[in-house]
């Protein structure tokens, strides 16, 4: 409030209070003087009567007015006040909802900084990844006699792997060596043939996975973050969670997809995955058939190009997705479909079930 408008109000009260002591000493003087007149006038006086006396009770009749005034405005006062405290409450109440709601624009807006950095921080993560693979090169030189011309020999070569390049180079083409039931050596290239001759059941005792142990600590971190946020609606976590699953490549996807339903996965990781359908765009054909359910269908006879002939992927998609969220072996459809798509994935693993019934039970 400005000076003038404070000096304004200042002088306003003034008058009214100016205004008031006149009115009363009006009120006084010209009830006193009335009263005496009405007493002299209408009733009888007699000499022993003290003047006195009857001048005072003269002003009884504006004791009794200005006392009635006095009661109305103690009446009208409250009726005042109660109106000026139901607005404060009103107001108290429009007070409560804005700072309720600069509350919850804060808490977003927190939310979200520490989301963006959490997200950042896992490229920045992705970036960092790096492997040195030590192996052997065959090269063609020339011999140190010319006669000879040129010779084939076995270098020693590093091979530097980085950052996303990694998931693929692990999946697909780094080599793995196991032994055989006859003390051989057996090589895999990458991990997706390494589960093809040892199954699911060796992912947890290959040093591979290992190399992503932060990258999957940090990853499961930012989805848990986003699903403990209360103040979110579900739709809204999900948008959320599906910024994160545009961030991750197709053989990020593949590393996701075991990591879940390995023995650490299956704990904590997997009904987030299922949640949020964190698989929703992973290529099922870039899947390996892990050992388990190629045995399955060897057994009878069969063998991948089968499969693909019947048009499922032949891998480990088709053997290990349900539709019973009690489940905890396989992955529930969600995991491949979000709320909109979910019926048509449904509908999709009971053709499989009734495929596995008919050929491969």
């Amino acid at each position: 409030m400005s000076k003038k408008n404070k000096n304004d109000e200042k002088d306003y009260t003034g008058l009214i209070i100016c205004i008031a002591i006149i009115v009363c000493l009006l009120l006084w003087i010209g009830g006193m003087l009335l009263s005496h007149w009405y007493a002299e006038k209408y009733f009888i006086v007699s000499e022993n009567d003290n003047p006195q006396a009857l001048f005072g009770d003269s002003f009884g009749a504006v004791n009794a007015l200005i006392s009635a005034f006095a009661f109305a405005g103690v009446i009208v006062a409250i009726f005042i006040q109660r109106n000026e405290l139901r607005l404060q409450r009103k107001d108290l109440g429009l007070q409560r909802n804005e700072f309720s709601t600069q509350n919850e624009t804060l808490k977003l807006q927190r939310f979200e900084n520490t989301f963006f950095n959490m997200l950042s921080l896992q490229q920045q993560i992705v970036n960092d990844l790096s492997f040195t693979d030590i192996g052997k090169e065959k090269v063609i030189e020339d011999a140190p006699d010319p006669s000879l011309g040129r010779i084939a020999k076995e270098v020693i070569v590093d091979k530097v792997i980085k950052g996303r390049e990694l998931f693929f180079y692990s999946f697909v083409e780094r080599p793995h060596y196991f032994k055989l039931a006859d003390g051989h050596t057996q090589k895999a290239e990458g991990m997706r043939q390494y589960l093809y001759f040892n199954g699911l059941s060796s992912y947890d005792d290959s040093y591979t996975p290992t190399y992503f142990d932060h990258y999957f600590r940090h990853l499961y971190t930012i989805v848990k973050f986003v699903d403990n946020a209360d103040f979110l609606s579900f739709d809204e976590k999900y948008k959320y969670t599906t910024m994160v699953r545009a961030t991750l490549s197709r053989h990020e996807l593949i590393w996701l997809y075991y990591n879940g339903i390995s023995s650490v996965g299956k704990q904590k990781f997997k009904k987030l995955i299922e949640r949020y359908s964190l698989l929703k765009n992973i290529r099922e054909d870039l899947l390996s058939l892990s050992k388990e359910n190629l045995d399955i269908i060897t057994i009878k006879g069969f063998n991948q190009e089968w499969l693909w002939g019947k048009g499922y992927s032949g891998t480990d998609y088709e053997f290990w997705v349900t539709d019973d969220e009690t489940d905890k072996e396989k992955y529930y459809i969600s995991a491949f479909y979000n709320k909109k798509d979910i019926e048509k994935g449904k509908s999709k693993v009971r053709e499989w079930r009734d495929f596995y019934t008919k050929y491969l039970q």
